[in-house]
């Protein structure tokens, strides 16, 4: 799998058709699959425990545009965007051709039921082994829904760095091959977001749809953007002088 290294973490570097060889042959052979949509805000989180999840997933894909220019300045490579909503339906699309069965788990409950329907409107072959909302109490309740129905992918939306710690801790348990952390994007199925206008994507702008629907999150944008400028810099710097 090509990959190119960006701040410590390698980075798919393939093509599409190549991730989907790479999921298709996780879910024939029965092998474990940690697909993580990574963007500046992850890059920065310092927490030991989640760097380390970060860094053992099998498949880091560069979701943020930040990414993928922060990689053009230091000269690492050419990577391309992977927008996690994206990969997620084009998983869904591939799934329902294959016959694969999909678990989805996050959200509150009125919202990951809608999302549910309007999933199934929109793969109508789609085969949804189930579903559970994300403000649960109770691990064993979760994990032994998700053992019953034996799904060939999970996606979990319970936002960064929650998700992906999840599942780090709980994959070796749970008879799944992929799993892939999708933050919002149930929020975007139910109807309760839009996504950003296609020139707003195209530009790798959709950071700024983001904050002008949810203003709130400028609180959490801003300074990890500040802290990605830091680390950029710090990295030009140290290729600099060795």
């Amino acid at each position: 799998m090509r990959t190119v290294t960006f701040l410590g973490y390698p980075f798919f570097a393939g093509t599409l058709k190549e991730l989907q060889e790479a999921v298709e042959k996780a879910i024939r052979n029965g092998e474990k699959l940690h697909i993580v949509t990574a963007n500046p805000e992850m890059l920065v989180i310092r927490n030991p425990d989640f760097c380390s999840v970060l860094r053992s997933a099998e498949i880091r894909l560069p979701d943020g545009i930040g990414v993928v220019l922060g990689a053009r300045v230091l000269r690492c490579g050419k990577l391309q965007r992977f927008p996690g909503i994206e990969i997620a339906e084009i998983l869904m699309e591939w799934g329902q051709k294959q016959g694969w069965k999909f678990y989805f788990l996050g959200a509150q409950e009125s919202v990951v039921t809608q999302a549910i329907e309007n999933i199934k409107r929109r793969y109508p072959d789609l085969r949804i082994s189930g579903f559970h909302h994300g403000y649960f109490t109770s691990n064993e309740e979760v994990l032994a829904d998700i053992i019953r129905s034996a799904p060939n992918i999970l996606f979990v939306g319970m936002g960064v760095p929650r998700q992906e710690m999840w599942i780090a801790r709980y994959r070796s348990i749970l008879p799944v091959q992929v799993f892939m952390g999708v933050g919002g994007s149930f929020d975007v199925w139910a109807g309760k977001f839009r996504r950003a206008p296609f020139l707003f994507r195209r530009l790798g702008l959709e950071w700024l749809w983001r904050v002008t629907c949810e203003p709130s999150r400028i609180r959490r944008i801003v300074p990890a953007f500040a802290r990605f400028g830091v680390l950029l810099f710090q990295e030009w710097w140290r290729r600099r002088v060795v």
